[in-house]
């Protein structure tokens, strides 16, 4: 396929966005209205400017036949459901946009429709799929209070990252050795504090919006909003992969899920995540650090939950949590080893890469030496508050 047809597949691709059955919205409606409290909200819409920042190289026609599109009885572009918040619908459909073009420019579009993405308050740590009644296509759940505890915990990372000499062509320089973001951190506690705040309140109320907000430096907040849409970003693509791969019987995912598929499922929801990254300009180290947030931000909850069960961040799981808890570490083992591929394909030159192998793999592994000097700052504090009655929320216990 030449670049023009391409191109102008993924324009109609695009203008068509969601259209699902009847019957799946009417599934996924009598979901959510089973778990919100109080009448539904309004149906929010995307703007001219929404849809500008996601795609600048729309025209004003194209523009308006999104627009008009949106305002069809059909139209999932608009919410599916009279359940979905206004800022948190635009976010997940945004990406969820973007990673339908990376699935046709990986040849990957033909013959099955996108998932509907459906948004719900049910207290899970990671995102799920599952296959509509009826046979009307798939649909991914995502908990909105999971997407905000990403955003948290990635501004709390970006925090605790001191700035660096400035990079080439004005671009943002970062220090992201341990060592520097040890120091950084006896100087100023912020990040330490925002961290605690940030997987206290989600643990023990299920809510992360129940944490306090507050605003970063301009240096803070790029780092923290790449890293975060890559996280977002992964996060969906990993259940994308799950459909395209045909891992989704019907009714929901095992608990044990099983982690042939997730290697999978993670193989091929980083592929679709470094091509919609590099397409908004962002390199390889940040799409890796992304999918490593949703790793270990998930994995930190689950610590924080066992502690305030028990004092103790393991012994208080659950089998399934100590299962989840588990699969943590081997996934995050295939990450590194995919992105080694990638990055070594890129170099053209094995024995060139071994030799700054070294380097890079200090790079590669910000997130989790930031991750881990936030944790061991932030776990006696957590124990603390076990120690003084503080428990976990209902939602972790169902």
């Amino acid at each position: 396929m030449d670049s023009v047809d391409d191109d102008a597949r993924l324009r109609r691709f695009r203008l068509r966005r969601r259209e699902p059955a009847q019957s799946a919205v009417a599934f996924l409606e009598r979901m959510q209205s089973a778990l919100v409290e109080g009448p539904p909200s309004g149906p929010p819409r995307l703007t001219a400017n929404d849809i500008r920042r996601a795609h600048p190289s729309a025209t004003d026609a194209e523009v308006a036949a999104l627009l008009a599109h949106q305002a069809g009885p059909d139209s999932s572009i608009r919410p599916p459901t009279r359940y979905e918040e206004l800022g948190v619908h635009k976010s997940v459909q945004l990406v969820a946009s973007r990673i339908d073009e990376a699935v046709v420019r990986a040849g990957r579009g033909r013959g099955s429709d996108p998932p509907l993405v459906g948004l719900l308050d049910v207290g899970h740590l990671n995102a799920r799929t599952m296959r509509m009644p009826g046979d009307d296509g798939h649909l991914v759940l995502v908990d909105r209070e999971l997407l905000q505890f990403l955003f948290l915990f990635g501004k709390a990372v970006a925090l605790a990252v001191p700035s660096g000499p400035t990079a080439p062509a004005g671009m943002l320089g970062f220090a992201t050795k341990r060592a520097d973001v040890r120091a950084h951190l006896r100087q100023d506690d912020e990040a330490v504090r925002r961290f605690l705040d940030a997987v206290f309140s989600y643990v023990t109320t299920g809510r992360a919006s129940a944490a306090e907000p507050y605003r970063v430096a301009p240096g803070a907040q790029r780092f923290s909003s790449i890293v975060v849409q890559a996280a977002h970003t992964f996060l969906l693509a990993h259940e994308y992969a799950h459909v395209l791969e045909d891992h989704v019987g019907d009714g929901e995912q095992s608990p044990r899920w099983s982690m042939n598929l997730e290697g999978v499922a993670d193989t091929v929801g980083l592929q679709l995540t470094i091509d919609v990254m590099q397409r908004t300009g962002h390199d390889l180290y940040f799409t890796y650090w992304g999918a490593e947030l949703v790793l270990f931000a998930t994995e930190t909850a689950l610590k924080a939950i066992s502690l305030l069960r028990s004092g103790n961040d393991v012994r208080g799981m659950r089998d399934d949590e100590l299962h989840q808890h588990a699969a943590f570490e081997a996934r995050r083992t295939m990450l590194e080893f995919l992105v080694r591929g990638e990055m070594e394909r890129a170099t053209g030159d094995k024995d060139s890469f071994e030799r700054q192998w070294q380097e890079i793999s200090e790079g590669l592994h910000v997130m989790r030496d930031i991750v881990a000097e936030l944790w061991h700052e932030t776990e006696p504090l957590l124990r603390l508050a076990h120690d003084q009655g503080a428990r976990p929320a209902a939602v972790w216990e169902s």
